[in-house]
């Protein structure tokens, strides 16, 4: 690592006022215009110590920053053949009468496979693990700022690994369940990941998602939720009975029966908003 982020590491730990050294290390990281690995494992070796200044709020929009900057978008994507974007049909007919007159084709060097080129844009299962042993260091429950990096990434990258996805689900129904609360950083995350680049059924949002957003909308008081969540729960309800399954566009009697056990407990604000939602798409279809 350059010697100008370990000074601006080191600012960190020993000024009163920790705002000038978060400045400091956000012009070194930034120097090159990317997040480096050296830098970003820094960075999480300085989250789990402890001696992160958790009370500066420059310090923790670095650490998403940082995070989203490294894991979904510093990747180096495979690049494409001029002839992939511009073909030559000339040369692709010739290539064809070669193989008519030669029983062959030339062979040219192997080129990255769609798969490798759409991986090259999400977070890698290792990367993940890193991520989650750190967050998961200090409990399950995790702090604004660890939600609002799962957050940025889901919003962010085209594919992710189950792990990451399985942490994530188990910590934002963890915290939500701590203290019988759905703050609006937890509504972010699950928004981000249902209804994501990367979710499960892109916006179709498939069962095991929505048996999640049932499930949380039923352990929390109607009090203690988010005025975003009936928004959410609306959309991503709705999206699944009407697009993921079998009868696209209305409510059939099995998927009408599924939402009834789910919500038995009564209606909520969440559930009228569903309601809405439901009608008011069904109507626009008809």
């Amino acid at each position: 690592m350059a010697s100008w982020v370990s000074r601006a590491l080191a600012d960190i730990e020993t000024q009163t006022d920790n705002a000038s050294g978060v400045a400091a290390l956000r012009a070194a990281m930034m120097k090159d215009g990317m997040i480096q690995q050296a830098e970003a494992q820094t960075l999480i070796a300085i989250h789990r110590s402890g001696r992160r200044p958790s009370g500066e709020a420059g310090w923790a929009d670095l650490f998403v920053e940082a995070m989203t900057d490294y894991y979904a978008l510093t990747r180096e994507v495979p690049h494409y053949r001029e002839e992939e974007l511009n073909p030559n049909w000339c040369r692709a007919i010739k290539r064809a009468l070669d193989a008519l007159a030669f029983d062959a084709l030339p062979d040219f060097p192997a080129e990255p496979t769609y798969n490798q080129r759409l991986a090259a844009l999400g977070v890698t299962e290792a990367d993940a693990q890193v991520l989650i042993d750190a967050f998961a260091a200090d409990g399950i429950v995790l702090d604004v700022t660890e939600m609002r990096v799962l957050s940025a990434l889901f919003a962010r990258a085209i594919v992710y690994p189950a792990n990451l996805r399985t942490f994530a689900w188990q910590a934002v129904q963890a915290s939500a369940l701590a203290d019988s609360t759905i703050h609006a950083h937890e509504v972010n995350l699950i928004r981000a990941m249902v209804m994501g680049p990367a979710s499960l059924s892109g916006i179709a949002v498939d069962r095991v998602e929505a048996d999640m957003l049932c499930a949380l909308d039923q352990a929390v008081a109607e009090s203690q939720k988010d005025p975003s969540w009936a928004t959410l729960f609306a959309q991503g309800i709705g999206n699944h009975l009407l697009f993921a399954g079998g009868t696209p566009g209305h409510v059939d009697g099995k998927e009408r029966q599924w939402l009834n056990e789910k919500l038995s407990q009564g209606p909520t604000a969440a559930t009228k908003a569903l309601e809405a939602f439901l009608a008011a798409e069904v109507g626009s279809h008809a």
